[in-house]
Formats: C-alpha cells, sequence, structure tokens
C-alpha cells in the first residue's frame, strides 16, 4: 500500500530479507562470524526457522550453542511470528482503512 506497483514492492522485500539471511546459521556456523555479530546472527529470525525446521527434520544444528535461540528454535521461530503478525498485522490494516476511505 505504501509503493506503486508489485514489483517495488518486491524489491523492497529482498532488501529487508536479503542482509538477515546473510546474517543468520544458514549458510555458516555462528562460530565463524565475528564475535560481535555473533549475538545478532543468533537472535536473527531467519536464523530461528533455519534451526528450528533443520531440529523438525531430524537434522539438528552441530554447532549450536547453549543459547536459548540454539536450545529453543521452534519456540522462537513461533515467537517471532507473533511479533511479526502483532506489529504488521495492525499496520497493514490501519493503511487499508486510510486508504480505502
Amino acid at each position: 500500500m505504501l509503493v506503486p506497483t508489485v514489483e517495488v514492492g518486491q524489491q523492497v522485500a529482498f532488501t529487508a530479507i536479503f542482509p538477515l539471511t546473510f546474517m543468520s546459521n544458514a549458510f555458516v556456523p555462528l562460530q565463524t562470524l565475528p564475535g560481535w555479530l555473533q549475538p545478532v546472527a543468533d537472535w536473527n529470525p531467519v536464523s530461528a526457522i533455519t534451526a528450528a525446521l533443520r531440529e523438525l527434520w531430524g537434522n539438528p544444528n552441530p554447532f549450536a550453542t547453549n543459547s536459548f535461540p540454539s536450545e529453543h528454535p521452534i519456540i522462537l521461530t513461533l515467537i517471532w511470528t507473533a511479533v511479526f503478525i502483532g506489529v504488521f498485522a495492525p499496520l497493514g490494516v490501519r493503511r487499508y482503512r486510510a486508504t480505502s476511505r
């Protein structure tokens, strides 16, 4: 609703998702990242869903740390989902109502 076309919306979404993907445990173990980036990558929503899917499919992360995100990736994924819905659903409904008036 904020951008003029669907293509621009895709570009904006890709611009936001691209750095999150590379700052996660999807491609490399957390221990190989710089020290300042490890907590960011550990709490990253992409890391949470990656670790949750690995656990659900029976292939747990061999490089898991002793942190909450590494020990409870499914719970953290559900928390991230609730946060995203809780933030963006009201914003989307509000924007839709303002546009449709």
